[in-house]
């Protein structure tokens, strides 16, 4: 699928060559935030810059040199994904002081220039583009793990916006129907109405049939094409996919294509069962679209031909405690989630679904989570969503990366189930952003065009939520905040809407009374004529629930509230910390320094053990020798004396690299080295040793463990000491 997609990205590339053409920004040059030397500088010998940008972005470097004539200086992303479609640039000087800009963009959070000897580098920028939008959502809840996750979600949707939808800005740029299915939905919630140009692009692109139909499916139904429909009110375009989509669904799509992609994640897929739930949400989709656009004729043969799904498929996948087609061994937890968001598995199985899988098995990639996550709050399973969520996305959530990556943990789950180094760290089809915006703070369209919207929050055990979606009728401002004795909901809608409110009863242990406005309006019934603008919309098992027209609205919930929860807290923020300067210290290890073929494609990649200390998560030293060995060190000379008490290793890139074991050994000189400061084992992308404050020239870490399946890597090697008070 790899090499399939890259030659289609190519052609994309090729045919969408973006910069310039409408709707890309040109934010102008920027400075970096740091770089690896300080400016001016040179050398006597070729050497590098490392320069870092405050977030991943689409960039071209600038440069300003003093050299002689026919010195050549290349430039490209620390990123080496770039590398598969974009070569390095080069540029040949002239005698005198003098600038270049890059003239094609790559993306990556720093840039790397090689400098030949000789060159004074005088000054460095770079040039910032991207889709014209702005930011113009947001999400915040007292939980910051779930801040950072909707902060990078967002930034991964943005860099993968283009000229189209990309799956991601380097190694592809492939408009595949399922990468664009979340980055359309979370451009609702992100960005502002300019982004909805290529949300209507991505609608009205013509089928591909055999491109991977399976993703058609998702993208046909509830999650592409009524999403749209229902944000934006475009009754324009429901009416121009109306029929090539009725053919699609009628005519072209047939079951157990073996090309019909449905999700990257682990094996066990359940496609039977996947295509069925798919294929029935499209019919319901397309059953809403015939009715919207005056296609009512063809109602009658949708509904028999959704009949015929539902009035079998318990028959068929139905095993007792879940669904589960003869083609796996084992129940799909992407399978059974779908089934729930379908409507083919009625309440009465939900229980059972739970218990069975969803909370036993995690096959689904971070792309089709989505749909776990979504059945989980369906079933009232929000807790245990948001859990989930956190558990998956561990190793992303502290990472100094800015984006999301392809994989959980980097790890290439289908047909290889090893670490993959070319799966990319800013992959579109993370949902977070969606997931929190829409369905965790409850936001969410009724009617086209957000004239009606709910809020029904579905927080769990997150205290406070504040949060701003930029609907097409204006902003819509909605913050929650609870404690063991009040549920404070407001709400602020702009004109020509209409909300439906719901106080969720299972927030509360004991719910007595509900004011708006500071006015009871609900004392176990509702008290009408209380309050102008609002009226009564029902009771459920979940929420109490009312209508209030246009304006500012503030209800609260008074009652006994649990306050516990099951989530650890979220790792606070430590500012007592000073990381020492690094960028005179030199790196050495235990083997000489060197390059490996990246990712099996022949794309050469530096390892190098200076690369550890040039500020850049991206670049990293690694002993590509043979897996890790007892024996094994790197150390590093800090030039000077320094005093210290805490060193991170940051090995995210090669997030299984991770030590296996370890000590740290300090030198005044270089030569006699301390009995060990610390011990201990490496955790999986960033491991932080602490020890009581030191004073050294010198630090050496010592591998002690061995591990058959992994190197040993070091992507940024930083020393911290603790401010003064």
């Amino acid at each position: 699928m790899r090499l399939f997609s890259m030659l289609i990205g190519l052609t994309l590339a090729t045919t969408f060559p973006g910069f310039g053409e409408p709707g890309i920004l040109d934010y102008g040059q920027k400075d970096y935030i740091r770089h690896s030397k300080d400016l001016p500088h040179s050398e006597d010998k070729p050497w590098k810059l490392v320069c870092s940008m405050p977030y991943n972005c689409h960039f071209q470097p600038w440069i300003e040199v003093e050299a002689e004539a026919g010195k050549m200086i290349s430039f490209n992303s620390s990123n080496p994904l770039v590398l598969f479609l974009t070569p390095t640039e080069t540029w040949t000087t002239a005698a005198g002081i003098q600038s270049y800009e890059a003239k094609n963009w790559v993306s990556g959070e720093g840039a790397i220039y090689t400098i030949p000897a000789g060159v004074t580098v005088r000054a460095v920028k770079y040039r910032e583009t991207g889709y014209n939008t702005t930011f113009a959502g947001s999400f915040e809840c007292n939980d910051n793990d779930y801040n950072i996750l909707w902060e990078k979600a967002v930034r991964t949707a943005y860099i993968c916006m283009r000229d189209h939808f990309y799956d991601c800005p380097d190694r592809e740029r492939v408009g595949f129907w399922g990468d664009g299915t979340p980055e359309m939905n979370q451009c609702f919630y992100a960005f502002d109405t300019k982004s909805h140009r290529l949300c209507k692009e991505l609608v009205l692109r013509k089928l591909e049939p055999k491109f991977y139909p399976g993703q058609h499916l998702e993208f046909l139904g509830d999650y592409g094409l009524w999403f749209y429909y229902l944000q934006t009110g475009d009754l324009e375009s429901m009416r121009a996919i109306y029929e090539p989509t009725k053919t699609f669904l009628f005519e072209t799509y047939q079951f157990g294509n073996p090309r019909t992609w449905f999700d990257w994640g682990k094996e066990n897929k359940d496609i039977a069962v996947i295509e069925t739930c798919f294929f029935y949400n499209c019919l319901g989709t397309l059953k809403k679209i015939a009715l919207a656009t005056g296609h009512e004729a063809d109602v009658a043969v949708i509904d028999q031909k959704r009949e015929s799904i539902r009035s079998t498929f318990d028959q068929k996948y139905w095993k007792g405690s879940y669904y589960m087609s003869a083609q796996v061994k084992e129940p799909d937890d992407r399978a059974n989630a779908m089934a729930v968001n379908a409507g083919l598995a009625d309440k009465s199985k939900w229980s059972a679904i739970y218990e069975n899988v969803l909370t036993k098995k995690t096959y689904s990639s971070c792309f089709f989570d989505r749909w776990v996550f979504e059945a989980l709050c369906t079933m009232g399973k929000q807790e245990y969503a948001l859990l989930r969520m956190h558990e998956r996305y561990q190793t992303m959530i502290p990472c100094s990366f800015t984006t999301l990556w392809e994989h959980y943990d980097r790890w290439w789950a289908s047909r290889i189930d090893a670490f993959d180094d070319a799966s990319s760290l800013n992959h579109g089809w993370n949902p977070p952003a969606l997931i929190l915006s829409q369905t965790i703070a409850g936001v969410s369209p009724v009617e086209p065009g957000w004239s009606m919207f709910h809020v029904l929050p579905k927080e769990a055990f997150l205290s406070s939520i504040k949060m701003v979606v930029p609907s097409i009728k204006g902003d819509i401002a909605v913050s929650m905040n609870k404690n063991a004795t009040e549920y404070a909901l407001s709400l602020n809608s702009p004109a020509d809407t209409t909300a439906i409110v719901g106080i969720p009863k299972k927030s509360f242990s004991t719910l007595r009374e509900i004011k708006c406005n500071d006015t009871t309006i609900w004392k176990g019934a509702f008290i009408a004529d209380a309050v102008s603008g609002l009226s009564w919309q029902g009771e459920d098992e979940d929420y109490v629930k009312f209508s209030v027209k246009s304006g500012s609205w503030k209800f609260l919930g008074l009652g006994q509230l649990p306050t516990d929860s099951p989530k650890p807290p979220a790792v606070p923020v430590v500012a007592d910390d000073r990381a020492l300067d690094k960028k005179s210290w030199t790196a050495s290890a235990s083997v000489a320094d060197g390059t490996f073929l990246f990712s099996g494609e022949k794309l050469v990649v530096d390892v190098a053990a200076a690369n550890a200390l040039d500020g850049d998560h991206w670049t990293g030293w690694r002993d590509m020798t043979k897996t890790q060995y007892a024996g094994q060190w790197f150390q590093v000379d800090m030039k000077k004396e320094e005093q210290f008490d805490k060193i991170v290793l940051d090995t995210t890139w090669a997030v299984w690299d991770t030590p296996q074991q370890y000590v740290v050994r300090i030198s005044k000189d270089g030569k006699e080295w301390s009995q060990p400061i610390a011990t201990g084992k490496g955790n999986k992308g960033i491991t932080t040793i602490t020890f009581p404050q030191q004073s050294a020239r010198h630090i050496k870490v010592e591998q002690t463990g061995a591990n058959p399946l992994y190197h040993w890597s070091i992507y940024e090697f930083d020393v911290f000491v603790k401010n003064k008070k």
